[in-house]
């Protein structure tokens, strides 16, 4: 028994606590022989009574071992003299775990029976202790913590996750062309020959404003560590200047310095003159200009246009090769023989081709296309997306092999004659290859950081670091080491990591969708990953999901 306890006594028995074990006993002393008469006709002991005596006396919150009331209860009523635990009194506890990446901090708590209980100052102090920034604690947690009569699992402190700067766009202040009138008297019919008028600018006007990128702002995790923002990426005005030049006020504002047509680039701007033709024929010759071009009537067939700005095109283009610096449009429809046959119909250009239809035609751009009524047998690939019969016309894309780095939309692929088509999405395979590749090298290390580190807290915890012994330390120390190393790596894993998706195009913008119907003998390919339609379905989509392709019901 300790030195020091505190004794109240009842009838035939006395309750002790023990100050050093903090232990409450019950001790049931032998009956003196001469005062049998007296226990005789003693109050009868019961359970009740012994509770009642353990509540007066104050011990009612403590924490009781399983049975040991009834248990003591016996030991009296059979005069069993001894000393018998009957409870502890315990104080609140509390331990804190933080996540390997250090982005959580979990509490988990032990309520008070009879002993302190857990103050938001105690918290506090435990929360310090672990090096728990206090900018990351949750304060509604805290006061669920300090409030809670039982025992509490929660995460009690979130990293403050870091803003990524927002990359510089440049914007053009205006349409480089608009639609003006239509070559037909009727409300009902649409003439295929759209009159285009080109937008015309004159010196000092606005052509493209730039938004600079920002530059984030960083974060930290629960230990107070900064989580380095992602700047935003940085574009530049495209040089040299060609008719435009910056603002006198405002560096991030292109205006032109001459009278012409505004050219739209992804980086850049440039204002031509204007050059009108009637048709590309015999009568013009090929058509080598450094502006924009408006053709009146058709680019006939074995003729070459090569311009550095728009084209615009009111008829047709058949058997021709056209090459803009800008974009192509064309209010008829592009046609050829066949793809590869010296009579073959190309078209590149750095913006958007639109036409009415395209029959076997080589068509390359590094924006969208945009097709009204069907692209048949055609080679087509543009780095933006593909549209086919998105506003009118019948939507079909038929034969031939159609790649977009973005998305492809329809409202019909392939044909009731299940003729051979052949869809790509996403060309540039190597980047996501690396991308998923490093994702599973981080997670393998991030899985060895934290099981080396819950080795390593194990030794810390343990309650007398000083008799772990060399062999142990010395353990510790490499364990210590080994884990500083992983963070390292894994540190240097996520930037590069963070490049690769900076560079990557999104999955999930990477989809086929199909408002009508798409066929059998459809072939499409995202990412590597290939799919073949075996029966017609209607109104779906078609992406990609982790490393399989899967067909979902479109949504409205």
């Amino acid at each position: 028994m300790s030195d020091q306890t505190t004794a109240q006594t009842s009838n035939r028995y006395k309750l002790e606590f023990e100050d050093k074990t903090s232990r409450l006993m019950g001790v049931v002393e032998p009956p003196n022989t001469t005062d049998d008469d007296k226990v005789a006709v003693q109050q009868p002991i019961t359970l009740r009574s012994l509770n009642e005596h353990l509540e007066t006396e104050g011990y009612q919150s403590y924490f009781y071992y399983s049975n040991s009331v009834e248990l003591f209860l016996r030991k009296i009523q059979r005069f069993e003299s001894g000393r018998y635990p009957l409870a502890e009194k315990r104080d609140a506890k509390m331990s804190v775990s933080i996540s390997h990446d250090k982005s959580t901090a979990r509490v988990q708590t032990d309520k008070a029976y009879g002993g302190t209980e857990l103050t938001e100052a105690l918290i506090l102090e435990k929360l310090d202790k672990a090096k728990i920034d206090h900018a990351s604690i949750d304060k509604e947690k805290l006061t669920l913590l300090t409030t809670a009569d039982e025992p509490v699992d929660l995460i009690i402190a979130n990293a403050i996750p870091p803003v990524h700067g927002t990359n510089a766009t440049l914007d053009a202040t205006l349409d480089s062309k608009v639609l003006s009138s239509r070559d037909t008297d009727s409300k009902t019919a649409i003439d295929q020959l759209d009159v285009f008028e080109f937008a015309v600018v004159n010196p000092g006007d606005p052509v493209m404003k730039k938004t600079p990128a920002t530059a984030g702002a960083d974060g930290m995790d629960v230990q107070g560590k900064k989580i380095r923002a992602n700047p935003g990426k940085d574009l530049q005005f495209s040089k040299p200047y060609e008719g435009v030049e910056p603002k006198e006020d405002d560096e991030n504002t292109l205006i032109a310095t001459i009278k012409g047509h505004p050219v739209y680039t992804t980086t850049g701007v440039k204002v031509d003159a204007l050059m009108m033709i009637e048709s590309v024929d015999i009568h013009s010759g090929h058509i080598n200009y450094d502006g924009s071009l408006m053709v009146k009537h058709n680019i006939e067939a074995g003729f070459k246009v090569t311009v550095s700005g728009d084209i615009f095109v009111k008829g047709t283009i058949t058997k021709a090769h056209v090459h803009a610096g800008g974009s192509i449009n064309v209010s008829g429809g592009v046609n050829a023989d066949d793809i590869d046959d010296e009579h073959n119909c190309y078209l590149e250009a750095e913006g958007d081709i639109s036409a009415k239809y395209f029959h076997h035609t080589n068509v390359h751009c590094k924006g969208d296309i945009h097709a009204a009524e069907y692209l048949m047998q055609c080679r087509a690939f543009a780095q933006g997306s593909v549209n086919v019969g998105q506003e009118r016309g019948r939507g079909c894309i038929i034969g031939g092999h159609t790649s977009s780095n973005s998305s492809i939309n329809a409202k019909i692929l392939g044909s009731e004659a299940y003729l051979d088509t052949i869809v790509t999405l996403g060309s540039d395979n190597d980047l996501h290859k690396e991308a998923a590749s490093l994702r599973h090298k981080l997670k393998r290390r991030q899985r060895e950081e934290e099981q080396l580190s819950n080795i390593l807290k194990k030794i810390q915890d343990q309650e007398k670091p000083t008799n772990i012994g060399k062999v142990t330390l010395d353990k510790a120390r490499k364990i210590e080491n080994t884990v500083k190393l992983l963070q390292e790596r894994v540190n240097a894993m996520k930037e590069r990591l963070g490049e690769l998706e900076a560079q990557l195009i999104p999955t999930n913008e990477l989809a086929v969708r199909i408002t009508n119907r798409i066929f059998p003998n459809v072939l499409i390919t995202i990412l590597g990953q290939p799919w073949s339609c075996e029966e017609t379905r209607r109104h779906c989509e078609i992406k990609l999901q982790g490393e399989k392709i899967v067909m979902d019901n479109l949504q409205d």
